[in-house]
């Protein structure tokens, strides 16, 4: 098993991502999408007037809903084509710091706690106050689950849009979450790994020290969660039962997340894809 570069493109990537067997690709002004299997380069749309480095985005279905400092674009992913657009605040104090979706809203965390709820339907937009400080990532599951900077992992009420429960899990930004069956990892800036009850918020298991520097959880595969230290320039695979390390890959760069049997990460201006197959713990090149 080893790693391949899948596709080298003209331009450094900002962001990537993954729908079916596309992958979508923010590199300068524009988005490219990219064949997960083969490479091929399949479209290219100069989307934006302007180049920016704090997009960041989601796929729903046939839709892309991309954040640009406090302004959220819809687009569509069969044209590339900007739909509608957003501004949900006016400057650094209020951009939009993490983005969900479920079948009726598209929900933005807004820096310093408020957090806003786009009706996918009507493009009606509600504003909540929810914590006392910024929400840095998010899962809409039943519920949502959001980490907060003070390390506070929220549960909220989709419908009526209130704190259901909340705990300190972190003693620092809490800045990575995962779901998996009814437990939820997450990853902090205290350097920390846990392993959360979702239903009840209680700390299953907790690993310190995890790296000497910010990471986040790219994903699961098998019995492996592999963690990524773009700061360290190191990926570390560790058994998700006990949270034992099983090895450290000397590479590291953000975006990077584990799609079924695959690895997929961004290195300047390549997308590298690694077969998880043979054995992410043993012979990983």
């Amino acid at each position: 098993m080893g790693s391949r570069c899948l596709v080298e493109l003209e331009n450094p990537i900002l962001r990537l991502g993954k729908s079916g067997n596309i992958l979508y690709v923010i590199s300068g002004k524009k988005f490219i999408k990219v064949d997960s299997n083969t490479g091929e380069i399949l479209q290219k749309a100069e989307v934006f007037a302007k180049d920016s480095k704090t997009r960041r985005f989601i796929i729903d279905k046939d839709v892309i809903y991309c954040r640009d400092f406090y302004r959220l674009y819809k687009i569509d992913a069969g044209t590339m084509e900007i739909i509608s657009r957003w501004e949900l605040g006016s400057d650094l104090s209020s951009d939009i710091c993490a983005l969900g979706s479920d079948e009726t809203n598209v929900y933005a965390s807004i820096r310093n706690g408020g957090f806003a709820v786009i009706n996918k339907s009507s493009g009606e937009v509600k504003t909540y106050a929810v914590s006392d400080s910024s929400i840095w990532d998010m899962i809409v599951s039943d519920r949502i689950y959001a980490g907060s900077v003070d390390g506070n992992l929220y549960v909220i009420d989709k419908a009526g849009f209130k704190v259901l429960d909340s705990k300190p899990i972190h003693k620092k930004n809490l800045k990575s979450l995962l779901l998996e069956g009814d437990v939820i990892y997450t990853a902090s800036q205290d350097l920390s790994i846990a392993k959360v009850n979702k239903n009840t918020l209680d700390v299953i298991d907790r690993k310190k020290r995890c790296h000497n520097k910010m990471f986040y959880i790219a994903g699961i595969w098998q019995d492996c969660l592999v963690t990524v230290s773009p700061p360290c320039g190191e990926m570390k695979v560790w058994n998700k039962s006990d949270f034992s390390l099983y090895r450290t890959v000397n590479r590291g760069n953000w975006d990077s997340f584990i799609d079924g049997d695959r690895l997929y990460e961004k290195a300047d201006n390549r997308i590298v894809c690694t077969d998880l197959d043979g054995g992410i713990c043993f012979g990983w090149s």
